[in-house]
């Protein structure tokens, strides 16, 4: 993982799978989006006053481990901070396991890096407390929403 602060955070902040799931949305066996059953969101994120922090990396890959189109935007953004996306690449797994089942075709694509959209808040100069954001993905014609909330200590 890269040396932003908050790896804590941890891989997968907005699962596509699991949020289509969860708002009952078909997205059909082997869709590229990414693993079933991980956890939907990062819904609680810490970190230090002037210290950027990782709230998410989003796998999008296909079935000969290539990228994906994907499109993420802010619905809302932060009061007090800012936003960035960033290209960054990651093994796809979560937990200590491969983020795809042994019947997805990109299941091969576990020994690789794959691409990421990594999502990464930076609160404002000298703020502490609670901020929010609301990020909107897009993939494969299936668009998920997710608000994170955010400490700043």
């Amino acid at each position: 993982m890269g040396p932003i602060q908050g790896i804590a955070a941890g891989l997968g902040a907005m699962l596509l799978a699991g949020a289509a799931a969860a708002q009952d949305v078909d997205a059909g066996a082997g869709a590229p989006l990414i693993a079933r059953g991980a956890p939907i969101s990062q819904q609680d994120v810490n970190t230090e006053a002037g210290l950027p922090v990782l709230l998410f990396h989003y796998v999008h890959i296909d079935a000969a481990c290539g990228p994906t189109a994907v499109a993420i935007r802010l619905t809302a953004e932060p009061s007090h901070g800012t936003f960035t996306l960033q290209n960054g690449d990651e093994r796809p797994w979560w937990d200590g396991h491969p983020l795809f089942a042994a019947g997805d075709p990109r299941a091969r694509c576990g020994n690789r890096l794959a691409a990421t959209k990594d999502g990464v808040y930076t609160p404002a100069p000298g703020f502490t407390g609670y901020d929010t954001l609301t990020v909107e993905f897009t993939e494969a014609g299936v668009a998920v929403t997710d608000a994170i909330a955010i400490s700043v200590r």
